[in-house]
């Protein structure tokens, strides 16, 4: 018995040191044509979590075979800081040097929980007061028209917003500097759209790119997938599965194309660069990889703790981001846990490097 249970927990060593290395590949490889690459990238941080408890329970049993758990979650350290990030010392911002605050939020159509939710994130950015703002799913051209909502935010003299054929929620930027001009960035088979836009922040010409890559779709099929479990219609279970786990799949692609446009985008310009918005995806994904290359990743740079940033799934997933070039330095990095959406918001500050 003592030697089954030995084996058991050899392949199940071996079988999540496999899904490991998957992820590892996931943000590697482009998953066009390739789609099943992608999904151990979004279970990586469980899957992780197993390989540290393999790699303590084979070092209590002092097994040779701890060095397999222990070699995968050293493979994927990459991807764990960019998940946890500890914090001792702040960073202080050197004398004369120009400051930036950067807020990107998912603000789920300013309506969660049933309630209107524009006032209330009015106020708290009032009280934040950053210099640019970057909304992903705001109703830049439904009832809550962008005069309305630059009325709210009035303290935003300067403002743009995606445009389109469709009446679907865009992405809007509002800011205290001047926006010397914009661009909408439409997607083909999907509602999904980048906004890209140059501020003048005191003299220097900034690029600020504001995606909201392809849905994950999930959400859409959960009620479908929970009603057929409440019913106990297993029929009904699998088959939204499947679908759930099919339109995944097409998505895991569209986001990738996304991201090698805006990749191109950013290396046919030049000049300091912020990049932000709801990726829908995880750090270990080709999407955030692509889109970040050489820039600098604000959790990264001057987070702290746990980067969560996705409310629902457990909160286990951090799918919004804020990265910038060499000429910007991080000082702090937040991601407040606010009920007003389903997702966090991420507040970044910086300067002038």
């Amino acid at each position: 018995m003592k030697k089954l249970i030995y084996i058991l927990f050899v392949l199940i060593t071996i079988a999540f040191a496999v899904v490991t290395v998957a992820g590892f590949a996931t943000g590697r490889i482009n998953p066009e044509g390739k789609e099943w690459i992608s999904f151990p990238g979004l279970v990586l941080l469980p899957v992780l979590a197993v390989d540290l408890c393999l790699f303590l329970m084979w070092c209590i049993f002092r097994s040779h075979w701890c060095w397999v758990p222990l070699a995968v979650l050293l493979l994927n350290g990459e991807f764990l800081i960019s998940m946890f990030q500890l914090r001792v010392f702040p960073r202080e911002i050197p004398a004369g040097k120009k400051t930036v605050k950067v807020i990107t939020y998912n603000v789920n159509n300013f309506n969660t929980n049933g309630k209107r939710q524009l006032p209330d994130i009015a106020e708290w950015l009032r009280k934040e007061d950053p210099d640019v703002v970057c909304f992903q799913e705001c109703p830049v051209e439904s009832a809550l028209r962008m005069d309305s909502i630059a009325e709210t935010l009035s303290c935003f003299p300067y403002y743009c917003s995606t445009r389109s054929a469709t009446k679907a929620a865009g992405n809007a930027i509002f800011s205290k500097y001047p926006i010397l001009r914009f661009e909408s960035i439409l997607y083909p088979e999907s509602s999904n759209k980048s906004l890209f836009a140059v501020l003048d922040i005191g003299g220097d010409s900034v690029r600020i790119f504001n995606n909201h890559f392809q849905t994950t779709s999930v959400n859409a099929v959960k009620p479908r997938l929970y009603q057929a479990h409440a019913e106990g219609n297993q029929l009904g279970e699998t088959e939204a599965a499947f679908h759930m786990a099919f339109q995944m799949k097409k998505n895991f692609v569209k986001r990738a194309t996304q991201a090698d446009y805006i990749r191109q985008m950013l290396n046919a310009g030049e000049g300091p660069t912020i990049i932000c918005g709801d990726f829908n995806d995880t750090p270990a994904s080709y999407t955030y990889r692509t889109v970040k290359g050489d820039l600098t990743d604000g959790f990264r740079d001057c987070g702290s703790g746990f980067g969560y940033t996705f409310r629902q799934l457990k909160r286990m997933f951090r799918i919004d981001y804020i990265f910038y070039s060499s000429g910007f330095k991080g000082v702090t990095y937040d991601s407040p846990n606010l009920d007003y959406s389903d997702h966090n918001p991420v507040v970044w500050l910086g300067y002038v490097n």
